[in-house]
């Protein structure tokens, strides 16, 4: 679970719980072999993470 950043500001942000877990979730998988990620870190935290530091952004149709 996603505590840290709060999950109600990142939804705020990505607009929907949908659109949220379609981001962070594509991202995480992007990470999930990253050997530079850190080692007590899991790549949905770390998703969530650059998300909320505007790293990761929602695609645009």
């Amino acid at each position: 679970m996603i505590t840290r950043p709060p999950i109600d500001e990142l939804t705020e942000k990505a607009g929907d719980k949908y659109t949220l877990c379609c981001v962070v979730a594509k991202r995480a998988k992007e990470l999930n072999d990253n050997p530079e990620l850190p080692p007590n870190m899991k790549p949905i935290t770390y998703a969530a993470d650059e998300f909320d530091d505007d790293i990761t952004e929602i695609a645009k149709k």
